[in-house]
């Protein structure tokens, strides 16, 4: 419904379009058409001038020959002639007759012309005519009469009205024509710019299921593929993004899960522990060696909680990488796993490394451990190879593994994608490859924006020492407080 609404918008605008093309058109035809006319006006005033001077020229010669052959006169008065009106006047009242002559000769132009074809106001557009028109020649006769020659144009406005009319018919066709090609062309080809833009207006509204058709035009059939893979490909990163989103929420809720207990079954029990040992000790100060025993046994529960604490503090955030750098706090990392799970590591490591941002080495920090947690949980490798290579453009990191691969589904859990997302963050690129029955492999490629360099001989134990013994007294103090707290 939503496709179809945007599709009659789009093409109501489009034909909106189409029309404003075809007045353009039809203005530039019509502009044509003012310029062809005037055009033909003026030459038609050149036209009947000329064939109107020529004919009463013809006519004067003509006559010359017949003034002396009566016959020959008669039928030419008789005849018809083109251009030139013949009348025989009596010279006796020739001026009189000349004045009513030409008053009849008007009433007989009028009579003509109401039963002509051509239009008076076509008449009027021409100029030069009325002058031609008013022109008179007379012709001396034998016995004594006149023959009075006047102008007639009557036949050459006939043709320049057709010519005209011919010109007017052309230009409406050609008119109607071109606006016609220009609607069939455009409601043809308003289908695949209809789609594409219904298409647009759904992928701004989130709808990335939205596909175009195929169409028989090569380019826009290219068009239509580029269209429906971007679009794919948003509705399947759309589709990521919802199922890492719940198991970030589930991951989010585990933790939290995780967190109460560590806090309620060691904390709060070594709590509740000292709490009551303290009450012990106030009801049994009478007797040095319970109080003796007790205290040891307060101290012991101190220090369990200290140990619980440092390792929920390494759990929530990798503590070592302010206290050792980067590179020590790897090597530490690799080789407590080498331990636990029992698996030859090849470490291999640069002697120094740029000066990164603690965000860097944070997301650095944790990608070699989810890449050595994914080797424990879906690879069964036996053999590790973790290279960091540094060069003067970029750091990068590989880890290697002989097991067996990974299933489809754990390529695309969240372990993968938060590397990516790392990697993306420190505008990196990070691959995966997998061979069955040979192994995986992560690489990561960093490209490196800092010159400084750490410093060879910075003495990081004596550091790291003094981190150390700084958070263990901090620790102790806290310990201390919630001891003295509870006992009061």
């Amino acid at each position: 419904m939503i496709l179809a609404e945007s599709k009659q918008m789009i093409a109501g605008h489009i034909m909106n379009a189409v029309l404003r093309l075809n007045l353009l058109v039809s203005a530039v035809f019509v502009l044509a058409l003012v310029v062809t006319l005037q055009e033909m006006l003026e030459q038609a005033t050149k036209d009947i001038t000329r064939e109107v001077s020529a004919g009463i020229s013809f006519t004067h010669q003509l006559l010359s020959v017949a003034i002396a052959d009566e016959s020959l006169l008669n039928s030419i008065l008789n005849g018809e002639t083109r251009h030139v009106h013949l009348e025989v006047v009596d010279t006796v009242y020739q001026e009189d007759q000349s004045r009513s002559g030409n008053q009849s000769n008007n009433d007989a132009a009028s009579a003509d012309e109401e039963d002509q074809e051509v239009p008076g106001w076509f008449v009027g557009l021409i100029p030069g005519l009325d002058d031609l028109q008013e022109k008179q020649y007379y012709r001396f006769l034998p016995d004594g009469r006149a023959l009075k020659l006047q102008a007639d144009p009557s036949d050459e406005l006939e043709e320049v009205w057709e010519s005209v009319q011919h010109v007017l018919m052309l230009f409406v066709l050609s008119t109607l024509l071109s606006n016609l090609a220009i609607y069939i062309g455009v409601k043809q080809g308003i289908k695949p710019v209809a789609d594409f833009l219904a298409g647009l207006n759904q992928i701004e509204k989130g709808q990335f299921t939205a596909r175009l058709d195929h169409y028989a035009i090569h380019e826009l059939n290219e068009l239509s593929q580029h269209f429906n893979a971007m679009a794919h490909a948003l509705e399947e990163a759309e589709g990521d993004n919802k199922r890492l989103t719940h198991e970030l929420m589930r991951i989010q809720e585990t933790e939290r899960a995780h967190l109460a207990r560590e806090l309620h079954d060691d904390l709060g029990q070594y709590l509740t522990g000292i709490r009551a040992q303290a009450y012990l000790v106030k009801q049994s100060a009478h007797i040095p060696e319970l109080v003796e025993t007790v205290t040891g046994q307060i101290v012991d529960h101190c220090n369990a909680m200290q140990v619980s604490f440092r390792q929920l503090i390494r759990e929530l955030h990798p503590v070592i990488l302010e206290q050792l750098g980067l590179l020590d706090a790897i090597r530490t990392q690799v080789e407590n796993w080498r331990q636990a799970h029992d698996i030859q590591v090849q470490l291999n490591l640069p002697d120094v490394l740029p000066e990164f941002c603690d965000e860097t080495n944070t997301h650095i920090y944790r990608i070699v451990q989810e890449s050595l947690n994914n080797i424990v949980q879906h690879a069964e490798a036996d053999q590790v190879d973790i290279d960091l290579v540094l060069n003067q453009e970029k750091l990068m990191l590989k880890v290697a593994d002989n097991g067996k691969g990974r299933s489809d589904h754990s390529l695309s859990g969240l372990g993968l994608r938060s590397m990516q997302e790392r990697a993306a963050c420190m505008q990196g690129v990070l691959v995966f490859n997998q061979i069955e029955e040979q192994g995986s492999m992560v690489l990561l490629q960093l490209p490196i924006f800092e010159n400084q360099i750490e410093d060879k001989d910075k003495d990081k134990a004596a550091i790291a020492g003094r981190v150390k013994s700084k958070t263990d007294r901090e620790i102790n103090k806290m310990s201390e407080s919630i001891v003295a707290e509870k006992v009061v």
